[in-house]
């Protein structure tokens, strides 16, 4: 059973189905069955794409992106499945217009008495780039305009500190030559 009961382009709404009723709800999800529907119905194709999935951004330079998030495009919202439940939306999920969270959600379509509780629990993170210091090797720049013998010879004159010892907890006997290669002890 599909997350997607119907897509209304012209409304700019998309209708969850009942098994989203109760459930975790990831709008990435969402977003495949969408485009899923935009690939395989061509009615769907006359109109402009509402969701966009991305991730990746950077947002400080060279440091930090954001994780995999959906938005919603030129109005977009979706529309909850018609019946009292709960929602907990698990994706980082926002509105090119502002809104956030529970915020894109739309509701007015639903019963008078439908009540829908939507939590939002996703988890605050940031993807991050770490710059490992003291290491003599060359640089990524340096060797992205070298030539392979030159990258070859430069890695060759490097020494890479490495323990096989601690890092497998085993003792170990040789040179690591092919003469006199390392095995245990």
């Amino acid at each position: 059973m599909a997350l997607v009961a119907s897509v209304d382009y012209t409304a700019k709404r998309i209708y969850l189905s009942a098994l989203t009723a109760n459930a975790d709800l990831d709008t990435l999800d969402v977003y495949r069955e969408v485009r899923a529907l935009r690939r395989t119905t061509a009615a769907h194709r006359l109109f402009k794409p509402m969701l966009e999935a991305g991730g990746n951004l950077e947002k400080i330079a060279g440091v930090s992106y954001t994780p995999s998030y959906v938005r919603l495009l030129n109005g977009c919202r979706l529309v909850p499945f018609n019946g009292s439940h709960s929602i907990r939306v698990v994706r980082d999920t926002f509105t090119d217009d502002g809104l956030a969270g529970r915020d894109c959600f739309d509701r007015t379509p639903l019963g008078a008495s439908v009540v829908v509780d939507i939590d939002v629990d996703f988890p605050e993170i940031e993807i991050r780039e770490v710059t490992v210091s003291g290491s003599t090797g060359p640089s990524a720049e340096s060797i992205a305009a070298m030539t392979t013998a030159a990258v070859l010879a430069a890695l060759n004159a490097t020494t890479i500190p490495v323990d096989v010892r601690r890092n497998n907890g085993v003792q170990i006997k040789g040179a690591g030559t092919s003469i006199d290669p390392w095995g245990p002890v």
